[in-house]
């Protein structure tokens, strides 16, 4: 019967070290999960891009493809009362064009990148602030859960030569990294 109660005793002293020193290892491990993600308009998404509404408005609309924020300060959308441009050799401010906001749950830096031929002509700054050379591009914005800024866009046309009907930017992407 001692017998008996010492190998027992040996087996399970044995079972439970071996448990409790266990490797772990494995050489691969693939496993599904549910996962629900959908894709909401700029207004709605994490990362809200919407215009700012008041005086400027004329330039920014939220249906451009699927929803997305949409700035034309070209002759395809002229103001009610006539513009269809920028000016040629003129720098032109405009404040208050669109707002960032962060719907999500982390704070994140903000920056944009632009693209087309006369890109570097066309900067977009936190509204509020004196242009000062910093913008979007280079100077990304800290946004916590909540927080937003609005954006105007300074337009430098001086000396390059540029006039009626040449085109400036073709897009901009806002982009937005967790810190």
């Amino acid at each position: 019967m001692q017998r008996r109660k010492f190998v027992i005793g040996m087996g399970a002293l044995a079972s439970g070290t071996a448990a409790a020193v266990g490797s772990g290892a494995f050489s691969s491990v693939t496993a599904s999960r549910d996962v629900d993600v959908e894709v909401a308009d700029d207004a709605s998404a994490y990362l809200r891009l919407e215009g700012a509404g008041g005086a400027n408005s004329e330039y920014v609309t939220g249906d451009g493809n699927g929803g997305t924020l949409t700035i034309d300060l070209s002759s395809n959308n002229p103001t009610d009362a006539g513009g269809d441009g920028v000016n040629p050799d003129a720098i032109t401010e405009i404040d208050g064009l669109f707002v960032i906001e962060n719907q999500g749950t982390q704070e994140v830096d903000v920056d944009l990148s632009k693209t087309g031929d006369n890109a570097s002509r066309v900067s977009f700054y936190p509204d509020g602030e004196a242009y000062d050379g910093d913008s979007l591009a280079t100077s990304p914005v800290t946004l916590g859960p909540g927080d937003s800024t609005t954006v105007s866009v300074e337009v430098d046309t001086e000396g390059s030569g540029l006039g009626d009907g040449d085109e400036l930017l073709d897009s901009v992407t806002v982009s937005a990294t967790a810190n």
